[in-house]
């Protein structure tokens, strides 16, 4: 039985996000912490695959958008976990990327710098799927990258307390990004 609590009111001021979101595909992820439809708070570390790694995308902090939009008739209410972003510019490796992943199954997490741990976007047996919708026009060159469940569930966006997960290498010729390059 869950435990009934009062909330006190907070701010509803953004939370500053980081601007680098992981992209875990679901076909590496070896295990899945414990987490119940109760559990909001993800404790346990998430386990990949031998020697598979998350994709980070460096993203355009500010159009980060977290949402649990409620579906469902009132007998099977439930959420969709959705994230939303910019990834600004077009370039081959990232309209690749886009090509290669529409339409197939991640959990994504990205780091609120709240304290409260990272959000994780997409759950055991309820993944998000890529849909990138890109524009390249006098008014800017992005793409809105969306992920969504397919199916809602009692599940919302959870806040990940696990180990980091490792990253791939950035793919940049230049050297200008990853920790070699002054990036992240």
């Amino acid at each position: 039985m869950a435990v009934k609590v009062s909330l006190r009111k907070k701010s509803g001021a953004p939370q500053p996000k980081s601007g680098v979101i992981q992209l875990v595909h679901y076909d590496d992820i070896q295990s899945f912490p414990a987490r119940t439809d109760d559990d909001i708070l993800v404790t346990g570390d998430l386990v990949l695959k031998t020697g598979a790694k998350a994709i980070a995308m460096e993203v355009t902090a500010s159009t980060i958008d977290i949402s649990n939009p409620p579906e469902g008739d009132p007998d099977g209410e439930g959420v969709k976990q959705t994230i939303v972003y910019e990834y600004p510019g077009v370039d081959i490796d990232a309209e690749l990327f886009f090509q290669k992943y529409t339409g197939k199954p991640f959990l994504v997490i990205a780091n609120d710098c709240s304290g409260n741990g990272s959000r994780v976007v997409g759950w055991s047996c309820n993944p998000v799927y890529l849909s990138p919708a890109s524009q390249d026009n006098g008014t800017g060159a992005k793409t809105v990258v969306t992920f969504a469940q397919r199916l809602h569930s009692r599940k919302r966006v959870g806040f990940y307390k696990g180990a980091a997960l490792p990253n791939e290498e950035w793919n940049d010729a230049s050297g200008s990004a990853g920790s070699a390059g002054g990036g992240v």
